[in-house]
């Protein structure tokens, strides 16, 4: 009887941390939460250039759509913007996320987040990201800005291009509810905003792409918190019992 006791016991830890490992697993707002593609336009054609002067701001709006079910929000992860090859030597390259004011950009000097990445010199693709131990969060069903803005530069032959499209429509792996602006915006001194006016009339956003991280509600975390910390005591009571029987 001593011996079938520890057995019995064991076979019973076995099946209730199964149990446990099991409910962690069909935990989906705590367990698979990742970065995904909210919204996009690279996919579409570049017809246009504009070039970033020093001292220049421009800016394009998107939209956020609902939650997830079993989430309450949006955490950016980074912006991909396409670009053409740069001029001269241009100053110091800014890219950032602005709060919506009634359907404008908001103050190029407050924004709700700087992003970090490398200068799009040449023509391609370029990542821009949240800073290290940075949470920009992103409200449900609401409009941000993103904007581009050189910082520096002697004159107007020292510039970045950024690409445009002039296709209306966003890529088609878009969540539900996001949304990219039909044009975008400058500011050329710092001081005000206004709606670009292309030469040819053409309405022309930014070409870029949006990733983030759904967020859980906080009941989630709380659950998967207490289902691992279950499933850790439940092994270490076992691994106890078993050195005692051992010994």
């Amino acid at each position: 009887m001593k011996t079938d006791r520890p057995r019995r016991t064991g076979q019973g830890l076995k099946l209730t941390l199964a149990a446990l490992l099991t409910a962690l697993a069909l935990q989906p707002a705590a367990a698979v939460a990742q970065s995904i593609i909210a919204v996009g336009n690279l996919g579409q054609s570049q017809e246009f250039t504009w070039r970033v002067l020093p001292g220049e701001s421009l800016a394009t709006q998107f939209t956020v759509g609902p939650p997830r079910e079993g989430f309450t929000g949006w955490k950016l992860d980074r912006i991909t913007g396409g670009f053409d090859d740069s001029g001269g030597s241009p100053g110091t390259f800014e890219v950032s996320i602005l709060n919506d004011d009634s359907g404008s950009p908001g103050p190029i000097d407050s924004p709700l987040a700087t992003l970090t990445g490398q200068a799009p010199l040449s023509s391609g693709r370029y990542d821009f990201l949240s800073p290290a131990g940075t949470t920009i969060s992103l409200e449900p069903e609401t409009s941000y800005w993103l904007a581009y803005m050189q910082v520096g530069g002697a004159s107007s032959s020292d510039f970045y291009r950024i690409g445009l499209t002039d296709v209306p429509n966003e890529d088609s792996r878009a969540l539900q509810g996001w949304s990219i602006g039909d044009n975008h915006w400058q500011n050329p001194d710092g001081s005000r905003w206004q709606e670009f006016s292309h030469p040819s009339g053409t309405r022309v956003p930014f070409r870029f792409r949006v990733f983030v991280t759904p967020v859980p509600e906080p009941s989630e975390y709380a659950l998967f918190f207490a289902l691992g910390l279950g499933a850790f005591a439940l092994w270490h009571r076992r691994r106890q019992r078993g050195q005692r029987a051992a010994a």
